[in-house]
This record gives C-alpha cells, structure tokens and sequence, in this order.
C-alpha cells in the first residue's frame, strides 16, 4: 500500500516549506488527494510518497528502520541501458558519438598528470567549451563516464525520449473523456476555454475528481493524439481526406497530351471594371488545361462562374488545340449542365428530354471527380500562381483572406478610373497565362524540369481536329424540346421568355416538339433540330412590345411582317400544288354520279305482285251524340287562336 503524507511531513522530506507546499497542490504542480475531515475546512490533503521526488523518497525511507533503503539504480538502470543499438534512434547515436569524442579527448588529456585529475579535468572543459558550440559541465562528464564504464555506450545516449512513461498521462480517465469530447468540435474551442469549463463541472457535479489537472496536462495530452483525429473531429471529412487519408499517386507518363481535360474557376483577387454597364466586382475565371502536360489551353473572364463561360472557353480550347478524349471535372453546376455534360452524379428530373449533351455528339467521355475532393484539381497550383503573382500588381488587389486587405483599397475604389477595365484585363490574363506560366519550367510530377508548351508538345501523339459542325455543336447550347407555338419556339431565362420566329418552322412544325440550340454570346437566331436531332434550320428572335410607343411600333412592324409572309405562304399553297387543270369537287360529284347510275346494274324483279285496294272509310253524321269530338277544348284553342269560329 503506498503511503499518504500530510503536507507538513512533504515540506520536511523536500526541505520546503509548507507554504510552498500548499501551492504547488493549488498551481496542479504536486498531485494529492483530499482526506474527509472534522476540521473547519472538512477535508484536509495527503501526497502519495510515490509523487515526491527521488532524494525526498530517499530520505523517507531512511528514516523507517525496519524498511531497507531501495537501489533506485538498480531498479531504473536495466530498463534505461537494456536496449540494444539497433533500438535506438538516428538522434540517440550522434549523441553517442559525441560522448565518445568527449570522453577519449578528456581521458587523453589527464593521462599525464595522474595526480592532478581535477584540476586538468576543469581545464580541459574551459578549453573544450571554447571551441565547440555544445557546452559541457564536470558533473554531467564524469557521469557519462561512469553510466559508460558501467553499462556501455549505450548509457550515453539521451533515454528521456524513451522513456516508458513518455506520452502518458496521470489524468483520471473520466477527465480525460469529458475534455476530448468537448475540445474535439468543429466549433474549434481553445484548450483554455476547455479547461476552464472542466473545472466548472468538477466543482459543481464532480467534486470527487477534483483538483483537475494543470492546463498544460491537458495541453501536453492533445499533442499526442494521431493526426488524424485531430483533423476530422476539428476540421471535418474534407480535411481528413485531403490531408490524412491514403491517395492514389497518378502516374502521368502513361497519359499523352489531349488525352484528359481539365477545367475550373477560380475568383481573381482584385477588382475589375465592367466595359458597358461600369459595374465593378471581382472577376471569376475558368481555366481548361491538359492534364498531362499541365498545359493552359484556353481560358474566360466571366462576372460569376456559369456554364456559359465553361462552354466558351471549351470552344477555344477545341479550335486551338483538338478535341480530347475525355475530360475530368468537379460536380460544380457550371459543369454539370444538361446541355454540356449533363447531371454527372447530381440528380435530375427522368422525364426531361434534352437530347444528347455536347460532350456525347462530340464523343467526349466525361469523368466526374469524387464529390467534394480538393487533391482532384490539378489545375489549383496554376491558380496560386494567379493569386501570388498577377493579382498582386493591380492596384485594386483585395488580398486573399480579409486581414490581407491593404488599407488603401477603400480609397482606390471611390475613383472609377483607379479600377482596370474588364476587357483589358482578360486579355493581360490571357498574356500571363500563356506567356508566363506556360513557358516556365516546372518540376512537378510528369514534367521533370520541361515547360508546359515542351512537354505539350513532346507528348502529343494524336491530334483530332474539330470540322466546323463539331464546333457549331460546342457553340451552340441546347434547351429542352419545345413545341413550335404561333409565335414560334422560345428560350426562358429565369422569369423572361424570348421567342424566336421563323415561318417555314412554324408552318411545317406548327404544334411538334423541336430542340432549341442557341449561342449565348449571341442570341439573335437559333438553329433548331427535330426530336431525331436533325437540322432544321434557323429561328430569328422577335421584337418585344411594351408600353412605348416606338416598341409597340417596331413589335407591329416586326409582327405584320410575319403575319403577311404566313398568309402569303399559305395562300400560296395550292398554287404552289400546280392543280390550274384539276376539275372542281362538284364536277367530280356530279360526273361520278352520272356514272353510277348508267353502271347500275342491280334491277328489282318481284317474284309476287299485289295490287292496291284503298279501303272504304264510314264517316259519321254531323251532330251526333257520340261522335267523339270535344266541342269545349275546340271551343278553347280558338279563343287562344283569336277567336276563330267554329
């Protein structure tokens, strides 16, 4: 049974006073548990003998006559020295190496002077310090010299790091438990904050645990808790995915170039200016690049990320480079649109018919990256390039967090002529993009020390360009099948409708399902397709009428016209039939009647035939009794009749 000391016995062993004493079990310095008592404050406090230090135990039991003093070193030393070289650590052997050179030079030095060891041996020290960096004391030489002489060279390597009780804790579990459950939250609370909740608890609901443990207990326990813990109990899945969780190493020598695309956006950390409606924001850009050789193809200024600009830039990748193989992309909603790439892993409505995406007529595969996996972007360290380098020499830089934002911003923004132009900037971007960071040398993985453009180019073992249907394809955007309506078919963008007219389609298409391919840049004609995707031709955008009069009158102009070209196509119609010598219906009807009765041949013979005997009627005299005849009800229908005699 280990024995409890009062806090008076403790001061007298450490050769401490009891005030000392008393705070070091305040300050969570000396650990001790409180004794039930009858005394004012109910509780008094004992420390196990084993909390002491080494010389205090020493002199305890030095005082117990009938106990034999305890060999501290012949119970510590084989669990310190017992390991063999092959145990210890790359740290652990220099440290041996250097105890042995101190040791050889110090036991050469004194050789010769066998009757002045001690005072060779402190000038031997001075000397040593004063020409290496590491000093040296005469009391931690000569016990490296006797643990050496004792248990070899392995006592002189540093053990504390080994030490069994390393990384362990004297915190009661159930302290242990509430801690982590509370600190380990995405809300992040501090340690401090933590620990002093602890102790709120222990005092209110816990008395039995108490005194709670130094903050730098607990401090020193969540340092040794696994990486990975750390990261998905205070940061989420993401973060332990993307720094903790195994990946897959992507070998890029087995990918030619145009073999994979990729495409992201990403917001510029600067301010722009918009070229027509002077609005000022910051510019969000969507960047394709070849993943093989980590080549920028194309790129677009957008005022937010949309798919508009996904599918422009894509154009110009295709014209300027070929079309690739397949393309690898996040589950962003710019990409995953119904009429490029379709709804990739996002769910969308099974009835709606769209036909087939861009990337389908195009025989494009496109692979969709995990759902919210940041190590899928290769293009991200193109984008740290853009926000380190080309964003900072603007004056409207934003900086990239908002305690980066440079005091003189505000001012800047207040003088519209400060702010860059939108136009200007896509094509300074477009400069350093591919004059910049496609021609510097990189070493990343697959690269090894080539440009971009050189590893592009060297890599490229088959190129397939686009013709220029294949490109009318990229350029135009397909809507759900419409019904061709009176005033055409229409495009709904948000709450507008715009409609687009054409009377060949509505007069040969009026009522059927067509598909509506138009290019967003330009919306004033739009080529329609049947439900087999077949090309039917072009639809012009209508005039829109309001409640100005020179709307109205160009929405008139604009629907008369129509209306005249309909009428006129449908009046034409049977002219156009050629039927100037075909006979009218009536002449037909009239002629094939005629007919019919000279080719009848169907005579009726009866086989018996009677002759008609009319039968003699009796009629009755005028005035008799019984005749049958209501007199009154004739009497009644003449007055109805005006008076009509009988």
């Amino acid at each position: 049974m280990t024995a409890l000391l009062t806090l008076k016995e403790v001061a007298e062993l450490e050769h401490k006073d009891y005030y000392t004493i008393t705070k070091q079990i305040q300050r969570n310095k000396l650990q001790a548990i409180k004794i039930p008592t009858d005394s004012r404050q109910g509780f008094e406090y004992r420390v196990s003998i084993n909390e002491l230090t080494e010389k205090a135990q020493t002199r305890y039991y030095a005082q117990l006559q009938h106990v034999e003093k305890p060999d501290f070193e012949e119970i510590e030393t084989p669990e310190r020295y017992e390991q063999s070289l092959n145990d210890l650590t790359g740290e652990q052997l220099d440290e041996i190496a250097f105890w042995q050179r101190v040791i050889s030079s110090w036991r050469g030095y004194i050789a010769d002077f066998p009757k002045q060891t001690t005072e060779k041996t402190k000038e031997f020290i001075q000397f040593f310090n004063s020409i290496d960096k590491r000093k040296i004391t005469e009391r931690t030489l000569r016990n490296k010299y006797k643990l050496f002489k004792e248990f070899g060279e392995v006592a002189l390597a540093d053990h504390r790091k080994n030490r069994k009780d390393r990384n362990t804790t004297n915190i009661h579990p159930e302290l242990q438990g509430a801690f982590l459950d509370w600190w380990l939250d995405e809300s992040q609370p501090s340690v401090a904050f933590t620990h002093t909740l602890l102790q709120a608890w222990v005092e209110m609901d816990m008395p039995q645990l108490a005194p709670v443990p130094s903050y730098d207990s607990f401090y020193r326990l969540i340092k040794n808790l696994p990486p990975g813990v750390l990261k998905y109990y205070r940061e989420g899945d993401k973060a332990l995915t993307d720094d903790v969780l195994p990946y897959v190493e992507r070998d890029y020598s087995r990918i030619d170039s145009n073999e994979i695309w990729s495409a992201d956006y990403h917001t510029l950390d600067f301010f722009v200016r918009d070229d027509l409606s002077g609005k000022v924001f910051r510019p969000h850009v969507v960047v394709w690049i070849d993943v093989r050789s980590r080549k920028i193809l194309s790129m677009k200024l957008c005022e937010t990320s949309n798919s508009d600009g996904v599918i422009v830039s894509f154009r110009q990748a295709v014209k300027a480079w070929g079309l690739p193989k397949s393309v690898y992309l996040d589950n962003g909603r710019e990409f995953l649109v119904r009429d490029f790439g379709g709804s990739g892993k996002r769910k969308s409505n099974p009835k709606a018919n769209y036909g087939r995406t861009m990337l389908e007529r195009l025989n494009i595969e496109m692979i969709n990256a995990r759902v919210r996996n940041g190590r899928a972007k290769v293009i991200e360290r193109s984008f740290k390039n853009v926000a380190s380098e080309f964003a900072k020499t603007y004056i409207t830089y934003t900086g990239g967090r908002p305690d980066k934002r440079p005091e003189r911003l505000t001012g800047i923004l207040k003088d519209e002529s400060n702010i860059p132009l939108r136009s200007d900037v896509e094509t300074d971007l477009w400069a350093y993009l591919e004059g910049w960071c496609n021609n510097r040398a990189s070493q990343a993985i697959g690269l090894g020390g080539q440009t971009p453009n050189a590893c592009y180019a060297a890599n490229l073992v088959r190129k397939r360009t686009a013709t220029e249907d294949e490109l009318d394809m990229i350029t135009l955007r397909t809507s759900s099948l419409r019904k061709v309506d009176r005033n055409g078919v229409y495009l709904q963008f948000g709450e507008r409708k715009i409609w687009f007219y054409d009377t060949d389609l509505v007069h040969n298409y009026f009522g059927q399902k067509v598909f509506v391919c138009y290019d967003s840049e330009d919306l004033s004609q739009v080529l329609i397709r049947d439900e087999q995707e077949r090309r039917i031709g072009y639809a012009y955008m209508n005039e829109v009428g309001g409640y100005s009069r020179d709307m109205d009158k160009e929405a008139i102009k604009k629907v008369n016209k129509n209306d005249k070209v309909q009428r006129k196509l449908i009046k034409s119609f049977k002219e156009e039939l050629g039927s100037g010598n075909i006979p009218s219906m009536h002449e037909i009807l009239i002629r094939k009647s005629e007919q019919n009765i000279k080719d009848n041949t169907h005579i009726a013979n009866a086989k018996v035939i009677e002759v008609f005997k009319p039968t003699e009627v009796q009629r009755k005299v005028v005035g008799h009794e019984n005749d049958g005849i209501d007199r009154m009800k004739m009497a009644k229908n003449a007055k109805k009749n005006g008076g009509t005699r009988i």
